[in-house]
């Protein structure tokens, strides 16, 4: 298989929860690709779906209240989605790995740190003794910049980004071909977020790893991605590569996105934030799921689904207004 071929594909993905005898349509027909080595950025406000996409992935959804309606997901030949459970299990850790969102509880408090990042390698690795597994843990930690004395110490005597340091262990111990990182920096102050994403990114380089990134953060996106598909209320609404989204929004959600970033450069008294909130997910309007929020919206984008159309630079937009917004 060639290294550029798109090993990761999400077709068609639909997943509902039930919550108070509603239904919540979480994601709402959402279809990506990834290549090895590259990171696609999943950007939009909280409640937009990402999350659910990247659990979907790696089939961690919970058991009741929630279902994968239809969809697909290959990772290269393999359809997840059908995978019998036992045969996911193989999966998880050591094609896929996933870092979660806060650091600070995704570790177990009462486990050294050493035995969390061994216990992933035993799973999966040929050599389950004791003696390997934790020379590989050991290994792993000095990678990510702990010295491996500290192997013993248990997550209490770490600090947030030293914490999430040994998430991302964990999460590379055994070279996944993929890693899901949900939100990796959202919980560390700013200087630590760029030393984690550096580190991300450092390793990712080594092992040709892919990575969904999700994220709300533009500047995170500037920094790490190569593609970015753009979320709201559980579709893709504008998807590209970094430089063609950031050079040329061409959606009014993704349009208010970049305007409500303070420019530097200008002496402006207040933000500009996106008027309104995001829909409820039990009760979507019908049409663009945006349209009441968007101050270009006509009768138009109130009638049925919305197609993604191409834009003028060749990157996917799903408006009845592309290359009309001004």
């Amino acid at each position: 298989m060639s290294e550029n071929k798109k090993f990761l594909s999400v077709e068609d993905l639909v997943v509902e929860y039930t919550s108070d005898g509603q239904i919540v349509h979480a994601v709402n027909g959402v279809s990506l690709s990834l290549e090895r080595g590259k990171t696609l950025g999943l950007v939009g406000e909280t409640g937009a779906g990402k999350t659910t996409i990247a659990k979907s992935i790696l089939r961690i959804l919970p058991d009741v209240g929630c279902k994968i309606k239809s969809g697909q997901v290959h990772l290269d030949e393999t359809d997840l989605l059908k995978l019998p459970e036992h045969e996911m299990r193989k999966i998880r850790g050591n094609n896929i790995s996933m870092i979660f969102q806060d650091p600070m509880t995704a570790l177990n408090p009462v486990q050294r740190v050493g035995e969390q990042i061994a216990e992933v390698i035993r799973l999966h690795s040929d050599d389950k003794s004791h003696g390997y597994c934790e020379k590989r843990a050991k290994e792993m930690l000095e990678i990510v910049g702990i010295p491996a004395e500290r192997y013993y110490e248990y997550p209490h005597q770490f600090s947030g980004g030293m914490k999430q340091r040994v998430v991302i262990a964990i999460a590379l111990s055994c070279n996944p071909d993929l890693l899901l990182a949900d939100e990796p920096t959202t919980a560390l102050d700013v200087t630590i977020q760029a030393q984690v994403l550096d580190l991300i990114g450092d390793l990712r380089k080594k092992y040709n790893t892919a990575m969904l990134l999700i994220t709300h953060d533009m500047g995170v996106v500037a920094t790490v991605c190569d593609d970015v598909a753009v979320i709201y209320a559980g579709n893709i609404v504008e998807y590209g590569t970094k430089e063609q989204i950031f050079d040329h929004p061409s959606h009014p959600y993704t349009i208010g996105l970049f305007g409500a970033i303070p420019d530097m450069n200008e002496d402006e008294e207040w933000l500009h934030p996106i008027d309104g909130l995001p829909p409820d997910p039990t009760n979507l309007p019908e049409g663009c799921a945006f349209a009441p929020r968007c101050q270009y919206a006509t009768d138009e984008c109130r009638k049925g689904p919305i197609a993604m159309k191409k834009t003028a630079d060749g990157h996917d937009c799903r408006c009845c207004h592309v290359g009309q917004l001004k």
